[in-house]
């Protein structure tokens, strides 16, 4: 378990270059807001820790990395993980193949109406909900998934209480990302209500990407975001100074926040 690592699937990419390639092997994932995202998720299970599931759900896998993860940190549990991208589930159905993992499959599967034959003891979704204009519907049918005993851990970008750091540099990068986030934009107060009428009993929400701590290392690491080698090499730089500033994140001490972490399970019938 100790040599267990976020993400370390990546390293078996045949694209991925030797600066890359040492540069995760020394930091991990680089990605600053990603990196995050898998550190409040860990906190999660911390907080779980007798949770040992047989079935576990990844709800919008993508990339597929909390799959890869889990199927590695719960050797004994069925991993699925599921994504509306089909080119997004070969591409993991070849990388599971590759790295000789049985116990992961991947599906194509939309979450507004997927049927599983099987209910799951772990649903994980992490900054999925806000590309689905049907997002009370997708919790509703994703709760109705979950064992009696089982855990959900969502995590959502909530409504901007203000202009992220340098916003006016990032426009190009915002008005892609607008467009991606279809979802009607919620506080954390608010997103916390939608779950509870779509069936789940909140037990912890933490905000999380504060305004000088995760969402600047994400705003300074996206500066050069364009995909190209000095891009590469300038978010290389920068990458120290944002892994600082993405573990002062979880210290809580900022109160303009731009995301919500939730832990919840399957609300129980009132009698």
């Amino acid at each position: 378990m100790s040599k267990l690592r976020f993400g370390d699937q990546r390293l078996a990419l045949p694209n991925l270059s030797a600066p890359e390639r040492m540069l995760f092997k020394a930091m991990g994932v680089v990605d600053p807001a990603h990196y995050l995202h898998s550190r409040y998720f860990r906190r999660a299970l911390s907080h779980w820790a007798g949770l040992q599931p047989s079935t576990i759900l990844d709800a919008g896998c993508g990339r597929g990395d909390y799959s890869f993860y889990l199927a590695r940190r719960f050797p004994a549990a069925r991993v699925l993980g599921v994504d509306i991208d089909e080119a997004r589930v070969d591409r993991n159905r070849r990388m599971a193949e590759q790295l000789g993992l049985g116990n992961v499959s991947f599906e194509t599967a939309d979450l507004v109406n997927a049927r599983f034959p099987t209910p799951f003891d772990l649903i994980i979704s992490i900054d999925v909900l806000e590309h689905i204009t049907q997002q009370e519907q997708a919790l509703r049918n994703l709760a109705g998934h979950l064992t009696d005993l089982g855990r959900v851990f969502y995590h959502i970008p909530t409504a901007r209480p203000k202009p992220v750091p340098f916003s006016g540099a990032l426009q190009g990068f915002h008005e892609w990302a607008e467009g991606e986030h279809v979802a009607e934009d919620r506080t954390a107060e608010d997103f916390v209500a939608v779950m509870r009428r779509a069936g789940y009993e909140v037990l912890r929400s933490d905000r999380t990407f504060g305004y000088y701590t995760g969402e600047l290392a994400t705003s300074l690491f996206n500066l050069p975001y364009e995909n190209t080698t000095r891009n590469k090499v300038l978010q290389a730089m920068l990458a120290p100074l944002c892994r600082v500033l993405t573990l002062a994140d979880e210290w809580g001490l900022e109160q303009t926040r731009y995301a919500v972490a939730v832990e919840a399970r399957r609300a129980r019938a009132t009698q």
